[in-house]
């Protein structure tokens, strides 16, 4: 069995609370093993006034028009994030990057992921319309990126914080429409 490998560089976790991190998205997400295999690793550091609470990265290999290898690394932000709960929402929604942009990396080969936009498709079944609201980057505000929404439509239907979307009053709760086309999205990349 794949395991998240954690890495408490901040020192601010208890023993019960890394165990808990460390099996938060294991036992509480949607997740696969080929998907946590290509996950290198969760870091809490204190990042200090940064103006993130954390952050997901990744490298991979490009061979031709393949890409392979994906390795991707998510962060935890200690200085905003005091307790575990905060920890385990940052965690869920870094993790929605990791399985909506690694899914998008591998099937549509987006990888410039603030270069291009999210499929159209997503657009269509999250109502997120005109298009123009939306941006493939931070250029409208980070409420406006559709790689956000797609990372907090995944927290919203995989995670247990499933009434929290820090979108929904502009454009409502992600439906069922869209927890579907999230989740087939890696179905025959990572499940």
């Amino acid at each position: 069995m794949i395991e998240i490998t954690l890495i408490d560089e901040a020192g601010v976790l208890s023993d019960a609370e890394f165990k808990r991190l460390k099996g938060f998205i294991i036992d509480k997400c949607l997740c696969s093993t080929k998907g946590l295999s290509m996950l290198k690793h969760v870091k809490v550091r204190n990042d200090g006034s940064s103006g993130y609470s954390g952050y997901w990265t990744a490298s991979w290999i490009e061979d031709g028009a393949d890409i392979r290898d994906l390795e991707a690394v998510i962060i935890l932000n200690s200085f905003y994030l005091k307790t575990i709960e905060q920890m385990e929402r940052t965690l869920a929604h870094e993790f929605g990057h990791h399985w909506t942009l690694g899914h998008l990396l591998e099937r549509y080969e987006l990888r410039h992921f603030f270069g291009d936009r999210a499929p159209y498709l997503y657009y269509r079944v999250r109502g997120a319309e005109p298009i123009s609201d939306f941006a493939k980057d931070y250029s409208l505000g980070w409420y406006h990126c559709d790689k956000e929404l797609l990372a907090e439509d995944y927290k919203y239907h995989f995670s247990p914080y499933s009434g929290e979307h820090r979108m929904n009053s502009m454009i409502g709760n992600p439906t069922s429409e869209v927890k579907d086309y999230i989740k087939d999205l890696g179905k025959s990349a990572w499940l």
